[in-house]
């Protein structure tokens, strides 16, 4: 989170600015208007990282990173989307001595995707992800969304320029925004050898808070209770999700709008609780 997000956390008013806001309304509205006919596939679980949602074989390498894939694709509802998956090359070691790294070697993206003309798709994965799954489930939805939106008849709001963000939200309206959340920024300890340190990863189009408001519009929809996601969270996004969860939920015309598409192109509401009725996360004075 860098130094703007923390000090905006003590001003008055929504955390996200209304411009920026109300392009993720107007996004999840695109993707709604481009649900399946039948209207159920804007119905979306809140896809949790626990044994239930993606239990372990006991594989490893590729064949772990297979078997994350097919329950990432069976929970975006793609399970027979025809889709080959491949590791990408190793990023190179940076770590040349006790005292010595390279810095600003060039390093592998956390995932590409590329529709083949024989049909279908290809993904790729950054092997180093093998070691966080977290992040692993994160790529893969986000490249699982590239898949799911390539083909729609119009672009996201604002243009195909904004494809990779729309893209990061679309995956939060699959279901996967807890994933995305705690992988956007990772600060950690190695040990090398002798040589130990500490270095940073940023992973994704959006911000943290970009995301967590997504998820947010997310949770109010499909009537998910806010604690759901706060008991999975990083202990540092909680209380920015306490905070753009209310900025959601104070936003009624945005929210009924969205609903208002769903009645229109379906005739269903949403699941669980209402989205305007109070539900505010368990200890939503305190951030």
């Amino acid at each position: 989170m860098d130094g703007g997000v923390m000090f905006g956390l003590f001003r008055k008013g929504p955390l996200l600015d209304t411009e920026l806001s109300q392009w993720q309304f107007d996004c999840f509205e695109w993707l709604l208007q481009h649900s399946t006919a039948s209207g159920s596939s804007w119905r979306r679980p809140l896809i949790l990282p626990t044994p239930q949602f993606f239990p372990h074989d006991g594989s490893s390498g590729h064949a772990f990173a297979e078997m994350i894939f097919n329950r990432v694709k069976m929970h975006a509802g793609m399970a027979d989307w025809p889709c080959v998956l491949q590791y990408q090359q190793a990023d190179p070691n940076t770590i040349v001595s006790s005292q010595a790294f390279v810095q600003g070697a060039p390093a592998s993206p956390a995932g590409t995707f590329r529709a083949l003309k024989e049909g279908g798709a290809l993904i790729t994965y950054n092997p180093e992800q093998l070691r966080d799954p977290m992040s692993l489930v994160a790529t893969l939805a986000h490249e699982l969304a590239h898949y799911r939106t390539v083909g729609l008849p119009e672009p996201p709001p604002g243009g195909w320029e904004v494809w990779e963000p729309a893209t990061d939200l679309a995956a939060v309206f699959h279901g996967f925004g807890i994933f995305l959340a705690n992988s956007c920024f990772n600060f950690q300890h190695f040990r090398h050898g002798k040589a130990e340190g500490w270095r940073w990863r940023q992973q994704g189009y959006l911000t943290d808070v970009e995301v967590l408001h997504a998820h947010a519009i997310f949770s109010v929809l499909q009537g998910i209770d806010p604690s759901e996601t706060l008991f999975h969270l990083k202990s540092a996004l909680r209380g920015i999700f306490k905070r753009v969860y209310r900025d959601v939920r104070a936003n009624e015309d945005a929210v009924r709008h969205l609903l208002a598409t769903v009645t229109a192109k379906a005739g269903l509401a949403p699941v669980g609780a209402s989205p305007l009725t109070p539900n505010e996360p368990a200890g939503a004075t305190s951030s």
